[in-house]
């Protein structure tokens, strides 16, 4: 008996020099019962499927949407999102191997399951981003070009557009005539596909502002569906794991849709 008293069950991993981060996961706060808190999960896609609801996107602007490689995205729709289930599937993240650790081994979600699940290309060139230095009127110009209206000043942060701009121009162009040129057809389908990119695949935790980093990306429709959409969104969803794993952290962003259908 006095063996079994001086025994102590830990939490962390059998050997350290794998799981180096351990003292900082979040499992060490529950196990030391510091922490029980469900996560935020933090997105900014809810208005855009009001908005197809309640508009259904005019069938020229479709097509476009169904030749750029985005077309699953758009056909999933807005499933509610179960942040225990979230939270849970986090607490077995493990940022050092990019794993879910279960009771019965590792798994995690892979090119393939992206591929499968929304029919996103994981082939192609990069998803690189546009981070180059612009100023908030180089931005107006962008979109005037590529979205067809020209945001006021205050809906930028820096290099984010307020979802709220977008959402208003849209509602504005909803009613498209059968004889609308191609090039309005195009912005139109380009602000769907903004949206879905930098608020739902990609989005961050802030919750209101898309990132505009991707807009030039969509400039030329012919290529679009030639980028690994898949390959950035999973890499995406990786980056917010890791970083929600982490005992300060209270919120999740990411193409969490994806996490949720694949558990």
């Amino acid at each position: 008996m006095a063996g079994y008293s001086a025994y102590q069950l830990d939490p962390g991993s059998l050997e350290p020099l794998v799981l180096t981060q351990q003292h900082t996961h979040r499992s060490r706060d529950i196990w030391d019962g510091s922490v029980n808190m469900i996560l935020n999960t933090r997105r900014c896609d809810g208005k855009l499927w009001d908005l197809v609801k309640k508009y259904p996107i005019h069938p020229r602007v479709l097509e476009v949407i169904e030749l750029s490689g985005l077309y699953g995205v758009y056909k999933s729709n807005r499933p509610i999102i179960d942040r225990s289930l979230i939270t849970s599937l986090v607490e077995r993240w493990r940022p050092e191997t990019h794993t879910f650790h279960f009771r019965t081994g590792e798994a995690t979600i892979t090119l393939q399951d992206v591929e499968v699940l929304y029919g996103l290309p994981v082939n192609g060139d990069p998803v690189l981003g546009d981070e180059s230095m612009r100023t908030i009127g180089d931005w107006q110009n962008i979109c005037q070009r590529l979205l067809g209206f020209i945001p006021r000043l205050e809906d930028f942060n820096r290099s984010s557009l307020k979802v709220t701009a977008l959402n208003a121009h849209m509602l504005e162009q909803l009613q498209l005539p059968d004889l609308a040129t191609q090039d309005i057809i195009n912005q139109m389908a380009r602000c769907y596909m903004f949206w879905m990119i930098a608020g739902m695949m990609m989005a961050d935790t802030s919750g209101n502002y898309l990132k505009l980093m991707y807009l030039p990306m969509l400039e030329d429709l012919n290529v679009v569906s030639s980028y690994s959409w898949g390959s950035a969104t999973l890499a995406c969803l990786y980056r917010f794991l890791c970083k929600a794993s982490q005992s300060n952290q209270n919120e999740i962003a990411g193409f969490l849709q994806l996490l949720q259908i694949w558990a």
